[in-house]
C-alpha cells in the first residue's frame, strides 16, 4: 500500500538514505538531508511510504506563487519529487500522485491547484505526471538549472 505522510524527524535517516540513479541527479535534489536543513516555513517535506517503508520524498511549497510568476496565488508547488532508485518502475510515483489531489484538499483546503515543473528531457517523469492527473499548461519555465521545464498543473476540485 502506498501513502503520503508529512515528514517527521523520526524518519530522518530513512529519508536521507533515498537516492536516484546518477543520470537522474540533474532533475531532482541530490542531498535530502541538506534540503531538509534549509526548508522554510512555507515548505513542507513529505514522504511516500510503501508498506511502512520510506520510498520517496517531495516538498509541498505553500509559497510557490511568491517565487514563480506562472503560479497563481492559490496554488501549492510540488518540488523535488523522487522515488528511491531501488523502488522505481513499480508504479509508486503514479500511485502517490493519484492520491496527491485528495490529500492536498484535506490537508490544505484553501488551495485550488497544484503546480510543478519537470525538465523537458525527463520524459519518464513528464509521462508519469500526465498519467496521474497533471496537465501541461503549454508554457515553459526557463529558470531551471538544466534547461527548459514544462509547467504542469492539477486542479483541486472543491
Amino acid at each position: 500500500m502506498i501513502s503520503i505522510e508529512k515528514y517527521t524527524p523520526l524518519q530522518h535517516d530513512q529519508a536521507c538514505a533515498l537516492s536516484v540513479f546518477d543520470e537522474q541527479l540533474a532533475y531532482t535534489v541530490s542531498d535530502i538531508g541538506e534540503m531538509l536543513s534549509c526548508v522554510t516555513s512555507d515548505e513542507i517535506p513529505h514522504l511516500i511510504i510503501q508498506d511502512g517503508q520510506v520510498v520517496g520524498f517531495f516538498v509541498m511549497d505553500l509559497g510557490y506563487a511568491d517565487h514563480y510568476d506562472f503560479s497563481p496565488k492559490n496554488a501549492i508547488g510540488v518540488r523535488a519529487l523522487l522515488v528511491d532508485h531501488r523502488f522505481q518502475g513499480q508504479g509508486i510515483a503514479k500511485k502517490a500522485l493519484y492520491q496527491l489531489a485528495d490529500y492536498t484538499k484535506r490537508q490544505f483546503p484553501t488551495f485550488d491547484s497544484l503546480y510543478l515543473t519537470v525538465n523537458c528531457r525527463n520524459i519518464a517523469a513528464y509521462q508519469c505526471y500526465l498519467k496521474s492527473g497533471f496537465e501541461d499548461t503549454g508554457q515553459l519555465y526557463y529558470g531551471g538549472p538544466v534547461g527548459p521545464q514544462h509547467i504542469m498543473k492539477c486542479e483541486l476540485e472543491q
